[in-house]
């Protein structure tokens, strides 16, 4: 019995709000401190910039991508509330000042391209391969 790539993109478009979002990112995330720490599911591009997308790409993927696991991360509670509605390429660039680029990318499945939110296309395609191997070596 397998994990079929149906089913694994069937729980890439689980929902922010959905009642499996937590389960699936602590998955995800498996290193973080649950125990003694809280943690926020976090959009990687923020949900406010959603509107900033071009017509086409917000045709192209809509609400139900940009709201997916796709587009989401678990973050430290207060990490979150620092990034706010800093867009992805701005939260990546302060972040990895000091830290390594690759490893932090890495480390948060984020995929190494330009992460500017006019290239949304590229970037949640990638981030979802990344996140389809994740969870099958998991699920496997």
């Amino acid at each position: 019995m397998g994990v079929s790539e149906e089913f694994i993109e069937e729980l890439l478009f689980t929902q922010k709000d959905d009642m499996y979002a937590f389960s699936l990112l602590a998955l995800l995330f498996p290193n973080l401190d649950y125990k003694n720490n809280e943690f926020h599911k976090d959009h990687l591009h923020p949900a406010a910039k959603f509107k900033n997308l071009s017509e086409d790409l917000q045709q192209k993927h809509g609400w139900r991508t940009y709201n997916s696991l796709k587009n989401l991360q678990m973050l430290d509670a207060n990490e979150n509330m620092s990034k706010n509605d800093e867009s992805l390429a701005d939260w990546v660039s302060k972040e990895t000042k000091l830290k390594d680029r690759i490893s932090f990318l890495e480390n948060h499945h984020i995929p190494d391209v330009d992460l500017k939110l006019e290239n949304f296309d590229e970037y949640i395609e990638q981030r979802a391969e990344i996140l389809a191997a994740r969870l099958k070596s998991i699920l496997a």
